[in-house]
C-alpha cells in the first residue's frame, strides 16, 4: 500500500515525464478524460442526422518497461492539477501489500475494487459531489461477513438468516447516526425518566426495525441486487436468501466468474448512478470528467488481467455506459499466445501518435456491439522516459510536454453551476418552506417577524424584529417595544392616551390644525434590558409628551392639535433607514404626517437616516445631536443644540480662563481623548473641533484614542487601548485632558484614573455627552473622588415646582419623575425634547395665522420653521432658538451651554453659561455673541 495514493506521503511532488511522444499521450487521456455536454464519450458518428455506435470509454495499456510506476505517477500528477478542478482518480499499485495466492481470485479482485472505491469516495475526488458507493458497499460486506459468524446455541435450529439480518441491521444503523444516537447507552441515561417508557421503546426499538423493513424491501441498493443478472438473484426467491449465498463460506460453491462480475457489476453501477444525467439533479452535469483508474504493476502475477477482463465482460453483458476510465501501466505487454495478447491486436498499432485516440474511436464504433474484447483495448507503447541529465532532456520537454502540461476539462452548464444550483435550491426551499407554512399556518412567523404581535394588531404592520432581536418601526396604537422599563412603559402609554385624545378633540373641532409628529430615537439597549446610560431615550419622550399635554389643553383657533408617534431605530440608530421605510408608507396613507423628531447619537448610521428622511420628504428637528458634519447631510434637518463647533469653543474659552500662572493650575496644555470607533462621528468632529479652537487660544495639543468595547458578537473596532487604560496612562499628565467621547466610556476612564490616581487625579473636562452621566445621580457617585467639569445643554438643576412650562406639566403627567428630575434635568434631554416639539407647534401656527388655506404640508412646515429668528424666535427651555434669519441656517444661533462641575457626591454646580437666555447675561469669559441678520 506505500504505493497507493490513498494513504502515500511522499515528500517529492511527481513530475510529467518526458520522453518522445508524451504530447500525443497526455492529449489522448485529456481527450478521453473530458465528459461531452451532451451523450457520453466518444463522440458517435452520424449518418443521416442520426446518431450510429455505442458509448464507451476504452481500457488503456501503457506498457512502459522498468519505467512504469514513474509513468503512473506521472499521470496521476497530470489529473490532479486539472483546471479549473481535479480529475478524480485513484492510483492504485497491483503488486503492493500481500499478494494472493491465486493473483485470479475473487478476493484479490475484491480488494482491488475496495481500494479503488475508497479513494473515489474521498473528499479529495468531491469537488462535484463524493461517489456513494452503496451497491459495491453492500455486496463487499456480504463477501466479507460469515453468515455463521455468531456464537450458535446448543439446539437451534432456526437457521443463520436471522444472524445475517441482524448484522445488516448493526450496519445500517451504524450508517445512520440518529440511530446510533438513540441506541447509544449514554443517551440512555440522559433521557431515562424524563421521556414516557412508551415514547422510548418506540424510538429505539420500533421505529429503527419499521424503517429497516422498509429499507430492505424499498432501499435502491437492495432492490438493485435482486434485480442485476449475475449468480441468478431470485434464486432462493428471497433477498434474505441470495444474500447468505454471497457470505462465506457459502460463496464458495458459486462460480467464481460470476461473483467477480457481480462485484464489477455493483462497482460500475454506482459509478453509473453517480454521473446518471437527470434534470433535477444539477451535480450530475457538473461531473464533466471521468473518474480514471490508474492501475501501476499491470503483470500476469496479479489480478490486473483478470480485472481488465471482467470489466470488459460487464460492459459488454450490461450494454450500460460506466464513467470509468482504466489505465493500466505495466512492464512488459502480456504474453504471446494468450487471450489478452490476441485482443490487444498487432504491436505496430501500439505505436505512440497523434492518430490513436482516432485510430480507437473508429474501430468501437463500427465493433463495440460485437461481444468480444477487442474493440475495448487501447494498447500503447510507451518509449523510454528521459532522465533529467540527458542532452535532450530539456528540448524535448517543451517540445512534448510543456504545452499540453495542464489539463482543461469543460466547465459545466451555466444551469447546472453550483452558484445557480444553490440559488435553485434555495429557492425551492423557500418555496416549500412557504407551502408549508400555508398549510401549518403563518402566524408563529408573523409573530416573530413583528415583535411578537399578530396580524390583527393594529401596530403589526409598522412593527419589524430586527437581527438583534430588537424591535424596530413606528408604534401608533400602545405597542411598547417591550420595554422592562416601568417608567417608559408608562411615558409611552401616557402618549398614546394623549393620542386618543387628539384624535378625539380633532373630530369635536375639525377647524384647528390637526399634526402628527415622529420621535424617532433608540429606545432600547440591544439586550433589551433597562440601562441607566439609555435613560435619556424617556426624558426624551418626557419632553415631548410635555409639549403635546399643553397643546391638548389649548382652545385657540390655530393651536394645533398634536399626534406623537414613538418610534424606534435600534441601539445606535442602526435601523434608522429600515424605519425610515415605514414612515414612508405612513406618509402616503396618512397626510397629517409632518415632521420628525428626536434622533440619538450622532453616528454614521443617523447620517444615512437623515439622508434617507430628506428622500422621503419629511424635516427634522433634533433634540440632542451635535456634529458638525449632520447639517451638511440635509437642507430638510434642524436641531435644537448646538453644534460641537461651538462646544470646542466655549470649551477653549472656559479653559483659557482658567489656566495659568500657580502650582494648582493645569499649564496651558491638552490632551484629547476621543474614540477609535470610525461610525462614531460625534466623537471625531468633537475632537477635530477642539484641537483646532484650543490650538487657537495657544494650547499644545495632543490626541489619544481608545477603543469602545464592541458590541455583543462583534469585533473591536480598533486595537487601541481600553478606555480604562487611557485614564490610568493619564494620571500623570499636567495639562487639561479633554473627554470628547460616549458617557458609557467615561465611567470606564474614570475607573482607570480611580485605580491609579485617586488621590491626585488630572484636571478633567467632558463634552455634552458626560452630562448623561451627571444626570444618573446612581452612576455619578461611583467616583466621588475624581471631580471633573462637563458641557451641558441646560442652566443646570430644574425642579417640578411651577415655574418652567416644562416641568410643571411632566409634574402633571409624571408626577413619580418629579422626585427625579433635580438630576435627570441636568443632561438637558427631556428640555431638548420639549423645544423640538414646540418649535413644530410655533411653525404650524404661524403658518395657519399668516396663509390659512395653505395646506400643512412637510415642505410647508420646513419652511416656517426656517424663518424662526428675530421676534419670531422660539424662547424655550434650554434657551433661545433662533435661526439667525439666515436661510441656510439649520443650527441655533448662540445655542445655550452651561458648564458644571462635579466636585464630591453632591449635584454639579455651574461654572458659567455662554448663550442666548431671556434675561440673563453670559459669563464674561465666553465667546461674543453673534449679531442676528437685520438687527
Amino acid at each position: 500500500m506505500a504505493s497507493n495514493e490513498l494513504d502515500s506521503h511522499t515528500p517529492v511532488t511527481p513530475v510529467i515525464p518526458v520522453f518522445h511522444g508524451a504530447g500525443h499521450l497526455l492529449r489522448l487521456i485529456a481527450d478521453l478524460v473530458r465528459r461531452p455536454r451532451r451523450r457520453e464519450c466518444p463522440e458517435p458518428v452520424r449518418h443521416r442526422g442520426v446518431a450510429q455506435g455505442r458509448e464507451g470509454l476504452p481500457v488503456v495499456c501503457l506498457v512502459g518497461g522498468d519505467d512504469h510506476a514513474q509513468l503512473a505517477k506521472g499521470i496521476s500528477h497530470f489529473l490532479g492539477h486539472a483546471d479549473p478542478r481535479r480529475v478524480p482518480h485513484v492510483l492504485h499499485d497491483l503488486q503492493g501489500g500481500a499478494q494472493p495466492a491465486d493473483p485470479e481470485s475473487v478476493d484479490a479482485v475484491r480488494r482491488t475494487l475496495e481500494r479503488l472505491a475508497q479513494g473515489f469516495a474521498r473528499s479529495v475526488n468531491g469537488s462535484d459531489g463524493r461517489v456513494r458507493f452503496r451497491r459495491f458497499g453492500l455486496v463487499n460486506w456480504l463477501a466479507q461477513v460469515g453468515a455463521d459468524s455468531g456464537r450458535s446455541h446448543p439446539g437451534d435450529v432456526e437457521g443463520n438468516d436471522l444472524t445475517l439480518l441482524q448484522g445488516l441491521r448493526e450496519r445500517e444503523f451504524r450508517r445512520r447516526r440518529v440511530f446510533g444516537l438513540l441506541r447509544d447507552p449514554e443517551t440512555e441515561l440522559a433521557v431515562d425518566g424524563k421521556v414516557p417508557w412508551w415514547v422510548w421503546l418506540f424510538a429505539v426499538h420500533v421505529l429503527p426495525l419499521a424503517w429497516f423493513r422498509i429499507r430492505r424491501g424499498l432501499g435502491r441498493d437492495y432492490r438493485w441486487l435482486l434485480n442485476q443478472p449475475y449468480l441468478a438473484p431470485r434464486d432462493p426467491g428471497t433477498f434474505t436468501g441470495f444474500a447468505e449465498r454471497l457470505t462465506a463460506p457459502h460463496n464458495e460453491v458459486e462460480d467464481p466468474e460470476q461473483l467477480r462480475k457481480l462485484m464489477v457489476n455493483a462497482f460500475l453501477e454506482d459509478l453509473r448512478s453517480a454521473f446518471r444525467r437527470r434534470i433535477w439533479r444539477p451535480g450530475t452535469a457538473r461531473r464533466t470528467a471521468y473518474c480514471v483508474a490508474l492501475l501501476d504493476g499491470l503483470g500476469p502475477d496479479n489480478c490486473g488481467y483478470t480485472l481488465l477482463r471482467t470489466i470488459i465482460d460487464v460492459r459488454n453483458e450490461t450494454g450500460a455506459f460506466d464513467p470509468l476510465l482504466v489505465v493500466a501501466c505495466g512492464a512488459e505487454p502480456p504474453a504471446e499466445g494468450t487471450g489478452v495478447r490476441a485482443d490487444w491486436g498487432r504491436s505496430e498499432l501500439w505505436r505512440l501518435s497523434d492518430r490513436l485516440y482516432g485510430g480507437w474511436r473508429d474501430t468501437f464504433l463500427h465493433q463495440g456491439r460485437a461481444r468480444n474484447r477487442a474493440p475495448w483495448y487501447l494498447p500503447v507503447s510507451v518509449p523510454r522516459l528521459m532522465p533529467p541529465t540527458e542532452e535532450a532532456y530539456e528540448l524535448t520537454r517543451r517540445l512534448e510536454v510543456a504545452q499540453d502540461a495542464r489539463l482543461r476539462i469543460p466547465e459545466p452548464p451555466l444551469w447546472a453551476r453550483r452558484v445557480v444550483s444553490v440559488v435553485a435550491a434555495c429557492s425551492a426551499a423557500l418555496a416549500l418552506l412557504g407551502a408549508g407554512a400555508l398549510v401549518l399556518g403563518t402566524e408563529s412567523g408573523y409573530r416573530q417577524a413583528h415583535c411578537g404581535l399578530d396580524r390583527f394588531d393594529d401596530d403589526a404592520d409598522t412593527l419589524l424584529t430586527a437581527e438583534t432581536g430588537e424591535c424596530i418601526g413606528v408604534a401608533r396604537h400602545g405597542f411598547t417595544f417591550h420595554s422592562p422599563d416601568p417608567s417608559l412603559d408608562r411615558t409611552l402609554q401616557t402618549i398614546y392616551a394623549q393620542n386618543t385624545r387628539a384624535e378625539e378633540a380633532h373630530k369635536a373641532a375639525p377647524e384647528r390644525p390637526f399634526v402628527t409628529l415622529v420621535h424617532l430615537s433608540a429606545l432600547l439597549s440591544v439586550s433589551g434590558k433597562s440601562s441607566g446610560q439609555l435613560a435619556y431615550g424617556r426624558e426624551a419622550l418626557q419632553g415631548a409628551a410635555s409639549a403635546q399635554s399643553r397643546q391638548l389643553r389649548s382652545t385657540g383657533a390655530t393651536e394645533p392639535i398634536l399626534r406623537i408617534f414613538p418610534a424606534n431605530a435600534g441601539s445606535g440608530m442602526r435601523f434608522g433607514t429600515r424605519v425610515v421605510d415605514i414612515l414612508e408608507q405612513l406618509k402616503e396613507q396618512d397626510p397629517s404626517l409632518v415632521g420628525v423628531t428626536g434622533l440619538d447619537q450622532s453616528r454614521e448610521a443617523t447620517n444615512r437616516t437623515i439622508r434617507r428622511l430628506t428622500a422621503v420628504g419629511l424635516p427634522m428637528v433634533a433634540t440632542t445631536l451635535s456634529a458638525d458634519t449632520l447639517v451638511r447631510q440635509s437642507p430638510m434637518y434642524f436641531q435644537v443644540s448646538p453644534q460641537n463647533s461651538r462646544e470646542a469653543e466655549v470649551a477653549a474659552a472656559y479653559l483659557a480662563h482658567l489656566v495659568g500662572p500657580g502650582t494648582d493650575k493645569p499649564v496651558r496644555q491638552v490632551r484629547i481623548i476621543a474614540s477609535a470607533d470610525p461610525s462614531d462621528t460625534y466623537s471625531r468632529t468633537l475632537s477635530d473641533d477642539v484641537a483646532k479652537r484650543f490650538r487657537a487660544r495657544g494650547f499644545q495639543v495632543e490626541k489619544t484614542v481608545f477603543a469602545p468595547p464592541p458590541p455583543p458578537g462583534a469585533e473591536p473596532s480598533s486595537d487601541a487601548p481600553g478606555p480604562g487604560t487611557v485614564g490610568q496612562r493619564s494620571c500623570s499628565y499636567r495639562g487639561v485632558v479633554f473627554y470628547a467621547g460616549r458617557s458609557e466610556d467615561f465611567e470606564a476612564l474614570l475607573g482607570g484614573i480611580n485605580e491609579s490616581c485617586n488621590s491626585d487625579p488630572p484636571t478633567l473636562i467632558g463634552g455634552d455627552d458626560v452630562a448623561r452621566l451627571a444626570a444618573d445621580a446612581e452612576r455619578r457617585e461611583h467616583y466621588p473622588g475624581i471631580p471633573y467639569d462637563f458641557l451641558d445643554f441646560t442652566l443646570g438643576s430644574a425642579h417640578c415646582d411651577g415655574t418652567s412650562e416644562l416641568y410643571a406639566e411632566m409634574g402633571r403627567l409624571f408626577p413619580d419623575e418629579c422626585a427625579k428630575v433635580p438630576n435627570s434635568s441636568l443632561d438637558g434631554h427631556a428640555a431638548l425634547g420639549f423645544d423640538a416639539v414646540k418649535l413644530y407647534v410655533n411653525a404650524v401656527k404661524q403658518l395657519r395665522e399668516e396663509a390659512a388655506q395653505m395646506p400643512l404640508t412637510p415642505p410647508a412646515v420646513w419652511h416656517a420653521i426656517s424663518g424662526v429668528h428675530g421676534d419670531a424666535a422660539l424662547d424655550g427651555e434650554s434657551g433661545i432658538i433662533s435661526f439667525g434669519g439666515d436661510v441656510d441656517r439649520q443650527v441655533p444661533l448662540d445655542k445655550l451651554l452651561s458648564v458644571q462641575r462635579i466636585d464630591g457626591v453632591g449635584r454639579p454646580t455651574q461654572a458659567g453659561f455662554c448663550g442666548r437666555v431671556g434675561g440673563k447675561r453670559q459669563s464674561a469669559w465666553c465667546p461674543p455673541l453673534e449679531p442676528e441678520q437685520g438687527r
